[in-house]
């Protein structure tokens, strides 16, 4: 993918704690990255951001529209699951800052051999 293309920049922050686990032991991803427990580790990475759907959360109160996309970035970066992707103010059709979790990431090869770079699914964390 043309350098080029990573037109817009995120901050991406990692838990430097354990996450604590609920009942199922799915991860408490807790407070958010303002919170104590998390250090910025790449400040205005380029990247492309894509959300072409938004799944909808059935509740009893009610329903709300969860955006989830995929974060392109160069193979230079280097993402884990359950970093914390937060979007830098002035993307276009954005007047605020976003919070994203990585829920997975998958490379994309230029070659059998070669990585071109990378495709991290993000999601609004619970």
């Amino acid at each position: 993918m043309p350098p080029a293309l990573f037109s817009q920049s995120v901050n991406v922050f990692r838990r430097t704690s354990t996450p604590s686990r609920d009942a199922l032991n799915n991860p408490v991803y807790g407070t958010p990255t303002s919170g104590a427990g998390w250090s910025q580790i790449y400040t205005s990475m380029p990247c492309k951001l894509a959300f072409s759907s938004k799944a909808i959360q059935f509740a009893q109160t009610g329903e709300r529209p969860e955006p989830s996309g995929i974060m392109y970035f160069g193979s230079a970066y280097s993402l884990l699951e359950e970093d914390r992707v937060v979007t830098v103010t002035g993307l276009p059709k954005s007047s605020s800052t976003i919070e994203y979790v990585v829920v997975g990431i998958v490379p994309a090869y230029s070659t059998p051999n070669t990585v071109d770079h990378y495709e991290a699914v993000l999601s609004l964390p619970v």
